[in-house]
């Protein structure tokens, strides 16, 4: 796969390790220009029937 852009950058993620490993999904987020840091999830949250 070969990306390149004539403008602008790739925000990469901030780490100290030298490999990261990435998901398709976030591997998809860097190559469309999102900051994969500032990406959050939503808490999983519990619910349960009140009668």
């Amino acid at each position: 796969m070969l990306r390149h852009l004539e403008e602008d950058h790739f925000i990469w993620p901030r780490r100290q390790q030298a490999v990261i490993e990435l998901t398709t999904e976030q591997l998809r987020w860097l190559l469309e220009g999102i900051d994969i840091d500032a990406m959050r999830r939503h808490p999983a949250r519990r619910y349960r029937h009140a009668s």
